[in-house]
Parts: structure tokens; sequence; C-alpha cells
């Protein structure tokens, strides 16, 4: 089988990236590299170049939410850390699986990535108490309700028990609807990091996509957290994100590239 020679440099500059960005999270104390305005800087540009360095065009809607708040967003990929983290400054809450990822998961968490285990409710109240100090530090929290990954073409079940941290800090919840598209403005199953396949697996068959692959990175109507429940915040931030992704023509009005 012939190895694409464009993969191959590309996978190498991602190696080199990575690289760099664990230099740069040791200049910074562990967990601090998202208080500082020039560590905010650092990360999403660090962000954006991973997006250049991958190929894909990240597409921009909206406008986000002004800190702090509770950032929702659909989950088809691991590239919607970069993505969303391109243009937000937050704490991701992300699966503790990825703490074990060979540097990223150490980068990650010096960045101030909040590690959840799933099915460990001792382990969940800490999370939870970690995300309202955030908020209340004027810290944005950005997290993928689903719990898993999708192919995009729906949305799973939103847990509402991850919504009572924007009532507890009385924040406003922002839905985010994620895309990928090629450029027909066709829906591009090859971005779908989903079921049992290993990362390097599926970062090797992203490389090796051919033409324009765009991700969309919808920021939707904001929804206040006073007095509504978690279950009406997750049902509401479903819905919204349900009715952006519908198999429908998007409109590119308002659209601004970002990389």
């Amino acid at each position: 089988m012939k190895i694409p020679g464009g993969a191959v440099t590309r996978l190498m500059g991602i190696i080199g990236h990575i690289a760099l960005g664990g230099g740069i999270a040791l200049v910074f104390p562990a967990g601090t590299l998202m208080r500082t305005p020039r560590g905010q800087r650092i990360v999403r540009w660090w962000h954006r170049r991973l997006l250049r360095i991958l190929g894909l065009e990240l597409r921009l809607y909206g406008i986000p939410a002004a800190a702090p708040a509770l950032i929702v967003a659909n989950h088809i990929s691991w590239v919607e850390f970069a993505a969303v983290g391109a243009v937000i400054p937050g704490h991701f809450v992300a699966k503790s699986e990825i703490r074990s990822w060979p540097l990223i998961g150490w980068f990650a968490g010096q960045g101030g990535t909040i590690y959840i285990k799933r099915g460990d409710r001792g382990a969940s109240t800490i999370v939870d108490a970690q995300m309202v100090a955030a908020l209340r530090r004027q810290e944005s929290i950005i997290l993928f309700p689903e719990g898993t990954t999708s192919d995009g073409q729906t949305v799973q079940m939103f847990h509402p028990r991850l919504f009572a941290v924007a009532i507890e800090a009385d924040v406003t919840v922002q839905p985010v609807a994620l895309r990928y598209s090629d450029s027909a403005n066709h829906a591009c199953p090859a971005a779908s990091f989903a079921g049992r396949e290993k990362l390097i697996h599926h970062l090797w068959r992203l490389l090796r996509e051919r033409g324009t692959l765009r991700v969309e990175v919808y920021f939707l109507a904001p929804e206040q957290s006073l007095g509504a429940s978690s279950l009406m915040l997750a049902t509401n931030a479903r819905n919204a994100i349900l009715q952006c992704i519908e198999p429908v023509t998007v409109q590119d009005v308002g659209a601004r590239a970002a990389c």
C-alpha cells in the first residue's frame, strides 16, 4: 500500500506540535495555563495551529458567550477539543481515560482540563466542585454532555446532572453545535471518532482524507440557568443543537473563516 507523503508530513508536524505544547506547559505552574490572558492566547493559538496541520478549515457561526458560562456541545471526534479550544478559553471536562494518552493527557491536564471518572459518584462530586469553583473564578467550562462520541448525524441524550453546576454557579448555558463537512457542504463521516476505533487509526484516516474538510462551530443562543432545572437546561440545549445540525442546506451567511 502506498503511503501518502502529505499525510506523513502532517503526522510529523503533529508530533512536533504536541512536543511544543508540552514545552509551553512546563513554563506555567500546573493547572494555571488558562488563568492568565497570555496563557489563554497561547492555548488558542496552539489549537488553531493544530487544526491547520490536520488540514482542517475552521468555520465559526454566532457569538461565543462571555465568561463565565457553561459551554455544552455535541461530540463527534477528539478534534472538537481543538475546534472549540481555538475560540473559547475555558476548562474542558473529559473522561479520565484521556489522562493516559501519551503526552496529550498530561498537556491537557496542565491546560486545566478537568477529568471525570464515569460511574464513580465520589469522583463526580469532586469534579462538580472543581467546575463550580472555576465558574466562580469567572472561567468557562466546556463539556460534551452526551458522554461519548456519535456519528454526527444525531445527538444522543444529554446527562442532566452535568448542568447542575450552571445553576449552582448562576451562569448561562450556551449550546454549541458541531458539524464536519466537505467542500460541497456534505457531512463528512471520516471525522467521526466513534465505537472502538483507536486514536492513532482515526488520526491516520483523517490525515489521508482528500480535499477540503471543514469543522463548523455554531454558537447558539445562551440560556439563563436562574429558575431552570437541570433537566430543562439539558433538554433545551440538546434540542437547539439538533435543530441546527438537521440535514438541510446550511446557510453560510455570517460565517467567518478562523484558520
